[in-house]
């Protein structure tokens, strides 16, 4: 099934996954060798132009409801606001 244990922490699982790549390359160095050559191989491979644009059309299409919720959410705040009462002399 599963090899990490799900957390609510993704920082502790990134550091065992960082973990088991350094124990990996430790125990095996040619064959760590190997499997990052062929990942640099993949990622040379891969078309920017594709990889650019995707992600350009996702931040798009993210960009005006992101925008709409901050600004929603500063404007309660500013309507919400308490004024602090200053002491009756």
């Amino acid at each position: 099934m599963n090899e990490y244990p799900s957390s609510t922490e993704p920082v502790s699982s990134a550091q065992q996954i960082l973990d088991d790549v350094k124990k990996f390359a430790h125990d095996d160095p040619p064959m760590a060798a190997a499997a990052a050559f062929g990942v640099g191989l993949l990622i040379t491979m891969l078309p920017a132009r594709a990889l650019l644009g995707t992600a350009a059309v996702v931040g798009a299409t993210l960009l005006r409801p992101t925008l709409l919720t901050l600004g929603l959410i500063k404007g309660m705040e500013l309507c919400c606001k308490k004024q602090p009462r200053l002491p009756k002399p």
